[in-house]
């Protein structure tokens, strides 16, 4: 089991992200682990804010070549709370569901809903350039050896609506 630890480096075009070993104890912090779906084998874990356990996970579209980010509160199950994108069609919503809203900005677009996603599951496509956005770098989930990632919250306090 990995920790995710401070550092992040690039490297050619790849993030390299310094893990340290935990013990095999869990250390009680709200934190998102990351494993192979299909193997179960554990692939690393973040650590969250318990006050916000949240992650981004961004995307290329496969259509139009834009960016969508999926934004991911963890209340601990994983619940879609926002989903930002450029353009229309092919997937991307154009009218927002009952309590749901859609905002312009821009040329950009944010979907602010409430959606449960249990379990979260992401196909690592090297592609789409799949990847997990941090404070100071971004996490290419296809650079862990899986090709299919599960997110699974530990010790994150239930958060309400």
């Amino acid at each position: 089991m990995h920790t995710l630890a401070a550092s992040i480096i690039f490297w050619g075009g790849l993030v390299a992200a310094s893990a340290q070993a935990s013990g095999g104890a869990s250390s009680g912090t709200c934190e998102v682990r990351l494993s192979d779906a299909r193997s179960g084998g554990e692939l690393m874990r973040l650590s969250l804010p318990a006050q916000d356990p949240q992650i981004q996970i961004a995307f290329e579209h496969s259509v139009l070549g834009t960016t969508v980010i999926d934004r991911y509160r963890f209340t601990p199950a994983p619940v879609l709370v926002e989903e930002e994108f450029e353009g229309e069609g092919y997937g991307l919503p154009s009218t927002a569901g009952p309590g749901e809203r859609l905002e312009t900005h821009g040329t950009r677009k944010r979907l602010v809903l409430w959606r449960s996603v249990d379990p979260l599951v992401v196909r690592a496509l090297h592609e789409q350039r799949m990847r997990v956005l941090l404070p100071q770098a971004e996490l290419l989930l296809s650079s862990l050896g899986a090709s299919v990632v599960l997110f699974e919250a530990e010790h994150c306090a239930l958060q309400a609506r």
